[in-house]
């Protein structure tokens, strides 16, 4: 399972959106959620507040606010037309933990649903929730439409795996690992490749290519975890709109220009490239 996490800009009307737009220097984490019974939506006789329509869209959530500015929050909540009541829990430190009735946030219905699963605390600063949701492409890809729809602007921070990296093979995670701690990724280097080479008793051209594709893997993967829902980190060797390239036409383009000096190692050798394709 693919772990992302998203930057969702809240439009107005949100009371996520429209208090933390209103207290910027204020951070409020949503720790939990949970849907609301009739009973619950009932306000308490003397506690002045208005019953929340029965349409099975309420929430009670748990929220937390840090900063400065925790009363300017709480005074904020409370006035939203979407929040029914808000009641102060906990007062500690800077922090301050309140029970909010409320509606339920944009993302909460999108993501239900999709059938995609949301880590438990969602942080918000000045309008901009940071989300983490875990599952396929085509259920964030779904996620991410139904909340387009209802006027959040979507994008993705980051980009991972659920459980064991699987970035690099265990092969290429070995060498890279070794490599870093031997010092051949240092300005200057203290390990030549030939050297790295012999301690881990491979050929210096295996060595090379190793360490080249496990860089192209990282690097795709960095790439690919700043843009919208198009990752083409797990195609390798495959041209895909414009967004992933082949370790062939990358060598190509690299040798038509003859060797850099990034690409000598510290005992003068040009490293040894291959053009194969990766399994």
């Amino acid at each position: 399972m693919s772990r992302t996490r998203l930057r969702l800009d809240l439009p107005a009307g949100s009371w996520l959106g429209d208090v933390s737009r209103g207290v910027p220097s204020a951070t409020i984490r949503v720790a939990e959620t949970i849907a609301l019974d009739d009973d619950a939506r009932r306000p308490a006789d003397d506690d002045g507040s208005e019953a929340l329509d029965d349409d099975g869209s309420d929430v009670a959530a748990t929220v937390l606010i840090g900063g400065a500015d925790r009363d300017r929050v709480e005074d904020a909540l409370r006035g939203h037309d979407r929040v029914a009541r808000a009641t102060t829990v906990e007062r500690r430190g800077d922090g301050r933990t309140l029970r909010v009735v409320c509606r339920a946030p944009v993302y909460l219905p999108a993501a239900r649903a999709v059938g995609l699963p949301m880590a438990s605390t969602v942080e918000v600063v000045d309008g901009r929730a940071t989300v983490t949701v875990v599952g396929d492409r085509d259920r964030v890809e779904a996620f991410g439409r139904r909340l387009a729809g209802e006027g959040v602007t979507v994008g993705v921070a980051a980009t991972g795996v659920d459980g064991p990296d699987r970035t690099l093979t265990e092969a290429q995670r070995d060498l890279v690992f070794d490599a870093v701690r031997s010092g051949y990724y240092d300005t200057p280097r203290r390990c030549t490749l030939t050297e790295l080479a012999e301690a881990n008793g491979i050929a210096k051209s295996t060595c090379s290519e190793t360490l080249h594709r496990a860089e192209g893997r990282v690097m795709r993967r960095f790439v690919d975890g700043t843009g919208r829902f198009d990752s083409a980190s797990d195609r390798v060797g495959t041209a895909a709109a414009g967004t992933a390239f082949s370790e062939t036409a990358a060598f190509d383009e690299r040798d038509a220009d003859g060797p850099d000096a990034d690409d000598l190692d510290a005992d003068g050798d040009e490293p040894v490239r291959s053009a194969a394709t990766e399994p």
